[in-house]
């Protein structure tokens, strides 16, 4: 019985021992700089959102919160950096949808998503713009269907490059809307938007900020938005579910870390993150942005990434979309 009893007592001293080194490394959490990976070029939406994030998680830990650029392979480079890494909460990447898509464009991906890597939380979302030239005759989705199924084979549409937002809101929007339409890959969505302008091509899914001063100066003509709901830069423009294309397509941004990070670490850089998401001053950036915020818990955060890789796995199968 006195064996018993010690062995209880030390079982659960060795219990209490662990309890507290795990909120021991949550407390110290973090204790040297923490590298912020973004999986492309800077300058574009998420590098610029981390960068927006990363001041203000440096103010509040008092610790340098750098943030790398590692681009190539729609993303994958930078989010593998971010597998490899030690699970010890000093290495974060941002998830995108760019990187559900590559998952599903290459033949091998050289890690899993969903098993390789814990979800912390959501960051931001943000919807597109359907643009068109203006010589385009078209002022609704409507008309712009009716214009598009009387010119078959001669209507394309521009993206940023294959598997971006741009490109995948197209290609949902053919398969929805049941139009033949080619798709015109630029190495970036500058361009794209350019050939747009100058009429060389139909029509493009473009980010807001981008679309905005194009559309001020009268060089494109707007017809409808991608997200579930109108957006604050287009008050009186309709979501494609509104002009009765049920198609709704967000980019967006999340952290990840490294498979095996200390549960008690993911809490507290959820826990940190969304103080910063919350705070109006990085909600007015982020809506300049043409975004909103997503914020949210880890288990949120992991089901909106299930949700996405099931809807565009179907769209590149049903697409035929290849990394190419």
């Amino acid at each position: 019985m006195q064996g018993s009893r010690r062995t209880f007592v030390a079982a659960a001293c060795c219990a209490l021992a662990v309890g507290h080194a795990t909120v021991g490394r949550a407390q110290q959490y973090p204790s040297k700089p923490v590298h912020l990976i973004v999986g492309f070029a800077a300058g574009g939406p998420t590098d610029i959102l981390a960068r927006l994030l990363a001041e203000r998680l440096s103010q509040a830990w008092q610790q340098p919160v750098v943030v790398e650029n590692r681009p190539g392979a729609g993303g994958m480079i930078g989010l593998e950096a971010v597998v490899r890494a030690q699970p010890d909460g000093h290495t974060v990447g941002v998830l995108n949808m760019n990187h559900v898509v590559a998952q599903e464009l290459l033949a091998k991906p050289a890690f899993d998503i969903g098993k390789d890597l814990v979800p912390v939380t959501g960051l931001a979302r943000q919807g597109n713009v359907l643009v068109v030239n203006p010589s385009v005759p078209a002022r609704s989705i409507a008309e712009l269907i009716s214009y598009v199924k009387s010119r078959p084979g001669k209507t394309n549409f521009a993206s940023g490059g294959n598997g971006s937002p741009a490109h995948l809101a197209g290609e949902l929007f053919k398969l929805t809307a049941g139009v033949d339409m080619a798709h015109v890959a630029y190495k970036g969505a500058a361009p794209g938007l350019q050939d747009v302008v100058a009429g060389h091509v139909t029509l493009m899914f473009a980010a807001a900020p981008a679309a905005l001063p194009l559309l001020k100066a009268g060089k494109l003509r707007a017809l409808a938005v991608t997200s579930d709901s109108r957006m604050s830069q287009f008050p009186d423009l309709p979501t494609l579910a509104e002009s009765g294309i049920a198609v709704d397509v967000r980019d967006w941004q999340g952290l990840v870390v490294p498979a095996g990070t200390s549960p008690s670490i993911v809490a507290k850089l959820n826990s940190d993150v969304l103080k910063v998401l919350d705070a109006p001053a990085f909600k007015e950036r982020v809506a300049i942005l043409g975004g909103e915020i997503a914020g949210g818990a880890a288990g949120d955060f992991a089901a909106h990434i299930r949700s996405e890789t099931n809807k565009w796995r179907n769209v590149v199968k049903e697409a035929r979309i290849t990394a190419n």
